[in-house]
């Protein structure tokens, strides 16, 4: 069945409800613990606001969020089996093989035209990629009366729930908290991605650094404007000591004064001139960054803005992006590709399939050398695909002009 997908617009009270209000670890760890049990509205509604509340969780999930979206997209061709690599010389075999040629570029064909016609594609991928960090995420499909899909409606994650931590996904309408069952869907009409949920890491650190932050705000308010004390010359009567405090208000109020022989000042620094807490919100801010970065020190190594730091965080950054692309290009062929194929080309072979093409680090340039070397040689690449290749806004001169070769 289709979900109605206005429920998730009226949620009563949840859309009023700060999770991060009075957060504690006995708190969080009761999420978790529901969260292994299936129950996931209250916390995956945590972790909606934990993503949106840490400067370097946003930062991070951006950064790799803009990597997977940079990733252009085609439809692939499957390799010919070994056999029929070769020449063949048996007429029979040659036919089989233009055949499949012939099917496989009309499935290619098909499938182009299926995903163009997905008008929120872009949008889809990146709530795809939320997965990686809450642990899934669903999308409902959105037929044309022909059939093809024209919307992949995202599902926001606290709608779901599970029976323990391996059984079937139910809708949990309205996203009751607690609730232990849902409704049934039809999981055909739907695209699922499970992963392992790097919030879950992510979470526990968050807590330690907004308690490492609470200490730090404390401290500055008792020791951020030290307290200073005066004290009087020796052998001081008791006659003169409210003379000299006198005094002394008057020289802290603006800071100049005159004070008698044998007087000193003291501040109260709060035991040290270097607190911890600084140290121990970058030591949790690294931890962020290797967890969300899957384990490469690459970009932490390398500090600073110059070329070295750069190309480290961009190759970094091109690394991830490769596996998370790898990840989704095989959900949309499984669960896209393939039932749109077994349905309209029935008993045939899929020779062809959706993926993900990260971009090399010189693929910019390599494009633009391309489109010059194809214009010397009189053919003319098309604009559009030139702008989605390169990245670059491109406009015709005014006057047709050709390259011509040196």
């Amino acid at each position: 069945m289709a979900i109605q997908i206005i429920d998730q617009k009226h949620q009563g009270w949840r859309d009023k409800y700060n999770p991060l209000r009075g957060l504690s670890l006995p708190k969080l760890v009761s999420l978790l613990e529901a969260g292994e049990r299936g129950a996931y509205a209250d916390l995956q509604w945590f972790y909606h606001y934990m993503e949106r509340s840490d400067a370097m969780i946003h930062a991070v999930i951006q950064r790799r969020r803009a990597a997977l979206l940079a990733c252009d997209w085609d439809i692939r061709l499957c390799p010919p089996e070994a056999g029929e690599a070769r020449i063949q010389k048996s007429e029979s075999r040659i036919q089989k093989k233009t055949d499949d040629q012939i099917l496989a570029e009309e499935q290619a064909a098909f499938l182009r035209e299926a995903y163009d016609r997905v008008e929120n594609f872009r949008d889809a991928v990146s709530f795809l990629f939320s997965g990686l960090f809450r642990g899934y995420a669903h999308l409902e499909k959105h037929f044309t009366p022909s059939g093809l899909v024209t919307r992949l409606e995202p599902v926001e994650q606290w709608f779901w729930v599970r029976d323990g931590l391996f059984g079937a996904w139910e809708y949990n309408q309205n996203a009751r908290s607690g609730a232990a069952r849902g409704m049934m869907v039809d999981f055909e009409n739907f695209l699922v991605f499970e992963s392992v949920p790097l919030n879950r890491m992510l979470a526990v650190l968050y807590l330690r650094k907004n308690l490492s932050q609470k200490d730090w705000d404390s401290f500055l308010e008792v020791y951020g404007i030290p307290s200073i004390f005066l004290v009087g010359p020796p052998n001081t009567p008791e006659t003169k000591e409210a003379e000299y405090h006198k005094v002394a208000q008057e020289i802290m109020s603006d800071g100049r004064g005159y004070l008698p022989y044998g007087s000193d000042v003291k501040f109260v620094n709060g035991g040290g001139n270097k607190p911890p807490f600084l140290e121990h919100i970058d030591y949790i801010d690294r931890q962020i960054t290797l967890a969300a970065t899957g384990g490469l020190l690459t970009m932490l190594a390398e500090s600073g803005s110059g070329t070295l730091a750069g190309n480290a965080h961009s190759d970094t950054f091109l690394q991830i992006a490769r596996g998370d692309a790898a990840l989704l290009s095989g959900l949309f062929q499984e669960q896209f590709d393939t039932p749109l194929l077994r349905e309209y080309f029935p008993d045939q072979p899929i020779l062809a399939y959706f993926e993900f093409a990260p971009p090399a680090a010189d693929e910019v340039s390599r494009v633009v050398k391309d489109a010059v070397e194809l214009a010397k040689a009189g053919v003319r690449m098309d604009l559009r695909e030139l702008e989605e290749k390169s990245g670059y806004k491109l406009a015709p001169f005014e006057t047709e002009f050709h390259l011509e070769s040196r």
